[in-house]
């Protein structure tokens, strides 16, 4: 078990309200803290830390520190294995299909898109399956991985049965992610990560601990009665699908993918992640790279991509609209603006992440906004 220290400093400063903001690198040097005292290798703590404070550096604070008590109770309680490692249980040339042992999700994941960058580097085009695995956070984490070593890279996962099917009312699937990131030239990639439910369950809980109303026809009650109040969802009611049978299509082939296409569990056989934390989830995951430079000319396709954003961009506005956004703008942004002036936390959740670390023997003296 790698040593960590017993008391860790952390600076808050003053957001407003009950929010602070923290310094990018000391919330994650927290995390991989906390992760080490149960048990969590180095570099694999090194890549939930990179995931979960970058899924609040972008503003999807669903998918950020208020996932960390949850990790961390399960990996304390035997829900997730503390070391991940991808065993390999079918292959070809573009192809693989790795057993998790129930290891730590977003490095599974991870691990996954690597091998499958690699794959493609000869192939254009490579697919990783994984099953037995557990949460992986934001997709868009995985996708920008293929970006980076310019291709395009496409995830999907299943996860927590919290949704019914189209016009019914018994929890068998979920509001599950599928994410593509590609490449531009002078623009930056266009990344889209989309949960196809009306949200994910993780912004819902987040809404409830800051104690707002959902928008209409994101939530209905254990009746199936339509509700603004976020607590349903952890009390009988369900997320409701977008686009109503086509989005729950759209579902149903995340999990097809995820789940029987790996091998793995799907629909109730899956564990939810905040119930049972002494049984692993058995959650699959489903990764794609494709090597552009195998289909086009690099360069090509990189100004193709900046001239077709420019086109987007160029339209006229409706009334009320300032500009046009592309797929995962707004959070490119967002990250730029927190990795410079701090991560905002709010307040309940930093205080929940605290007390995780106080029953790991960890102090974390906050110094700062109070």
């Amino acid at each position: 078990m790698t040593e960590t220290p017993n008391t860790i400093p952390l600076r808050l400063g003053a957001d407003g309200g009950d929010s602070y903001r923290i310094d990018a690198d000391a919330l994650e040097g927290l995390v991989k803290a906390m992760l080490a005292r149960v048990g969590v290798p180095e570099e694999d703590g090194a890549i939930v830390a990179g995931s979960l404070v970058g899924a609040d550096a972008r503003g999807m604070n669903s998918h950020g520190m208020l996932r960390l008590p949850v990790y961390i109770r399960r990996l304390k309680e035997g829900g997730f294995n503390p070391v991940s490692e991808a065993k390999i249980v079918a292959e070809s040339p573009a192809t693989l299909v790795i057993d998790g042992g129930d290891g730590l999700g977003s490095v599974l994941t991870k691990r996954a898109m690597d091998m499958a960058i690699e794959r493609a580097r000869e192939t254009g085009i490579a697919a990783v399956g994984i099953r037995n695995s557990n949460h992986n956070g934001e997709n868009a984490y995985y996708v920008q991985q293929a970006v980076a070593q310019d291709m395009i890279g496409i995830a999907t996962t299943n996860g927590s049965p919290i949704m019914p099917v189209w016009g019914g009312k018994t929890p068998l699937t979920g509001p599950l992610p599928i994410a593509i990131g590609v490449p531009a030239g002078t623009h930056r990639p266009i990344v889209l990560d989309a949960a196809l439910g009306m949200s994910s369950r993780g912004k819902i809980l987040y809404y409830a601990e800051k104690g707002m109303e959902l928008p209409e026809g994101w939530l209905v009650d254990a009746d199936g009665k339509p509700t603004r109040d976020p607590n349903w969802v952890k009390n009988g009611g369900w997320i409701l699908p977008i686009g109503g049978h086509k989005g729950f299509g759209l579902i149903l082939a995340c999990e097809i993918l995820s789940g029987l296409l790996t091998g793995g569990n799907f629909g109730k056989e899956l564990t939810n992640l905040y119930d049972d934390v002494n049984t692993p989830q058995k959650n699959g995951h489903f990764v794609i790279a494709l090597n552009i430079a195998k289909f086009t000319d690099l360069d090509h396709f990189k100004g193709r991509m900046d001239q077709f954003i420019d086109m987007m961009k160029a339209s006229e506005l409706v009334a009320g609209a300032q500009e046009i956004l592309m797929p995962g703008e707004i959070e490119f942004r967002k990250e730029e603006e927190q990795r410079a002036n701090g991560i905002v936390l709010a307040k309940n959740v930093l205080d929940e992440v605290l007390a995780a670390a106080r029953d790991l023997g960890i102090t974390v003296e906050t110094e700062g906004a109070h």
